[in-house]
């Protein structure tokens, strides 16, 4: 069971207000806000608040008072501080006073994240729970084990609103090995298809590591050209020789650095991996001179690193620094039980999220869930309830309230196969039924941001087309921000 995270914004706007708390609502815990920095000390003084979010004004004198008196009262509790230029001498004036500063707007993606690295520093959201991850990967390639285990698996920390549950035996061992691997600083290689819960995985061994009081900062490789990725990596310098914004290496000093999709790697991307796997350190574009990168790595595949080695499309050299410990994430259909148990997880936590008294699953419900092959894994799993419990209106999920995608069901008992159950007259379609709360973010988006479409698309962390499309299909597209509704 995970614990709820009290996190207090502090901004004079209410339409920035609602944005931010529009951006943070999927992470599960607890919004408040604050008008001023007074009555953010007030709030505080009751206790209680975990995390506080403030939007800065560079030019304002008394910018950074909130953050003094967060170090001089409450000093264990972190707060990410968000300018408009990070350039700017406040910005680094608050990295020193050791608040964690973030450029706004920023994009949905980057501030949960940010959010949930500042909760997991902090010792007053920890909590403890099993996880839902499993097998070692056989590769073809001979590494010494790390560790034998013959106990069942202690429950393991993982962040907040991150806890998956399973009771599989390949679940089992691979918490073993997870765990003996995180009490080394060896890297890491995680194999799973998409949806298997990867990066849970690696965040697990980062929280029971001797480095789960540093950084763990995640970055998605596929997706992004060579260059991109580089400046993301490894950070640039200027040609007038200030810095633009710290590298993700950077950023995961001390802590561990997770790679997703190392597949996508470049060749000259991976070179550089290498060469501060072996020197530890690395090259930032425009810099003369190397900067020491004391990070733990951690990469992550869907597809197996020794075949794409064997495909030369990964280098055998860097296979060899970072495949000695390998795991496998087994996909969903192949873990049985487990699918009604995470079922019930994720029920209770948005039943909790959407205020509703869903107690459980109808029998029919249960036998959809179970027969169905699962191709978007637990993530898939976790969106179907998600909706489930979305549409319900009675005390249990059942069939008719489930969307689950057109991979046919498995054959249930006798060899028969479940058929999809016809959605009742009067209830509305799913895709009608969520409309209304994504046009009510649009809008929350475009107001705060002064209905710059360019920056709106940005923060939400979709494209400018797609915004336009929306707009247009809900009739946001006049001139005058005083129509809108």
């Amino acid at each position: 069971m995970t614990q709820q995270a009290n996190i207090l914004i502090v901004n004079s706007d209410p339409s920035t207000q609602s944005l931010l708390a529009s951006m943070l609502q999927s992470l599960g815990h607890s919004i408040e806000d604050a008008q001023n920095d007074r009555a953010a000390v007030r709030r505080l003084e009751r206790g209680g608040i975990h995390l506080v979010i403030s939007a800065v004004d560079p030019v304002d004198p008394d910018a950074l008072e909130l953050l003094s008196y967060l170090r001089r009262k409450h000093a264990k509790t972190p707060i990410l501080l968000l300018f408009p230029n990070l350039t700017c001498d406040r910005a680094r004036e608050a990295t020193k006073l050791g608040g964690t500063v973030l450029r706004y707007p920023t994009p949905a993606t980057e501030l949960r994240a940010s959010v949930m690295q500042a909760l997991e520093a902090s010792q007053e959201v920890r909590t403890t729970a099993p996880i839902s991850v499993s097998a070692p990967l056989s590769n073809g390639h001979s590494h010494r084990p790390i560790a034998e285990v013959s106990q069942p698996p202690k429950p393991i920390a993982v962040p907040a609103g991150l806890a998956v549950l399973g009771e599989t035996q390949a679940l089992r061992q691979v918490v073993e090995l997870a765990m003996a691997a995180a009490q080394t600083r060896t890297p890491v290689v995680i194999v799973g298809e998409e949806g298997t819960g990867k990066s849970l995985l690696a965040r697990t061994i980062h929280h029971n590591s001797s480095r789960a009081d540093r950084p763990f900062v995640e970055v998605v490789c596929g997706g992004l050209d060579e260059a991109h990725l580089e400046r993301e990596l490894f950070g640039q310098v200027e040609a007038n020789g200030m810095p633009d914004r710290p590298g993700k290496v950077a950023r995961a000093l001390g802590g561990t650095l997770f790679l997703d999709e190392v597949s996508a790697l470049s060749p000259g991307i991976q070179r550089q991996l290498l060469h501060m796997l072996e020197d530890g350190e690395y090259n930032t574009p425009g810099s003369v001179k190397p900067t020491q990168a004391d990070v733990r790595i951690i990469l992550a595949s869907s597809e197996s690193l020794s075949n794409l080695v064997e495909q030369g499309r990964f280098r055998r050299d860097l296979y060899d620094h970072v495949g000695v410990v390998c795991l496998r994430l087994p996909p969903l259909r192949d873990r049985g039980g487990d699918v009604q148990t995470l079922a019930d997880h994720f029920r209770i936590r948005f039943a909790a999220e959407f205020a509703k008294s869903v107690v459980g699953f109808t029998s029919d419900a249960i036998d959809m869930l179970c027969r169905h092959d699962w191709p978007g894994n637990v993530r898939e799993l976790e969106s179907v309830i998600q909706r489930g419990v979305a549409l319900c209106q009675e005390p249990r999920v059942t069939a008719t309230n489930l969307s689950l995608g057109f991979c046919p069901p498995r054959p249930g008992r006798g060899g028969s196969v479940s058929h999809r159950p016809h959605i009742p007259i009067g209830l509305r379609p799913l895709k009608e039924a969520l409309e209304e709360p994504e046009k009510q973010i649009i809008i929350q988006a475009l107001q705060a941001l002064n209905w710059n479409r360019q920056e709106t698309a940005r923060v939400l962390d979709i494209n400018r087309t797609t915004l336009y499309k929306k707009m247009k299909k809900y009739g946001l597209l006049i001139d005058e921000p005083a129509m809108m509704i």
